[in-house]
């Protein structure tokens, strides 16, 4: 009975606390088509702001407070999870052609930088979640900035689907980013 009541003590027959949750940010799908390669840009440096910055879930609460969701994480660091998704959107978006990763040699036409301000679950209304993403896209030609692209996007997550919920928030910051920018811009040679 003693041993019994000392492997309960020890936690050996109790149950492990659950496994957290990995969950992902991606962007739709584009067609697939042959692409005739008029104009690169390079994506160079995409930083996520602290307290964003961590994988754990940053969850903004009703006392003003953020708390970090230990259950819920993304699976890579945020600023290593974003870059895929961004490079797409904005090769999707076409004025600025193929996007070149940051270690490519090939030259481009301009590069791109972004900083994401927001990454977090709101949960400040009683009830309500929703997945918010701020970003901050600086546009450089010849190491010289062309402009700033600042868009915000958030989208419901109250089913629990946190991958869709910030897919979708991080697909409207980066299209109100880009709404910002002349379609007519003259970037690049050609932009």
């Amino acid at each position: 009975m003693a041993a019994a009541v000392l492997l309960t003590a020890a936690g050996c027959i109790t149950s492990a606390p659950p496994q957290p949750k990995s969950w992902v940010v991606s962007a739709p799908q584009s067609k697939s088509a042959e692409i005739v390669v008029t104009k690169t840009s390079r994506l160079g440096s995409l930083s996520v702001s602290a307290p964003y910055d961590k994988p754990a879930l940053a969850v903004k609460r009703g006392d003003g407070s953020i708390a970090f969701d230990a259950y819920n994480v993304f699976a890579t660091s945020p600023s290593m999870l974003l870059r895929a998704p961004l490079s797409a959107l904005l090769e999707a978006d076409g004025r600025f052609g193929r996007i070149l990763s940051a270690t490519s040699s090939a030259r481009a036409a301009a590069t791109l930088e972004a900083v994401i301000t927001d990454l977090s679950l709101d949960c400040r209304k009683e009830g309500s979640r929703i997945a918010s993403v701020s970003i901050s896209i600086a546009v450089i030609e010849n190491r010289e900035v062309k402009m700033f692209l600042d868009g915000a996007g958030s989208a419901d997550a109250s089913s629990g689907d946190y991958s869709a919920a910030f897919s979708d928030a991080f697909a409207k910051a980066v299209a109100s980013a880009l709404s910002g920018m002349p379609h007519n811009a003259d970037l690049g040679g050609g932009l």
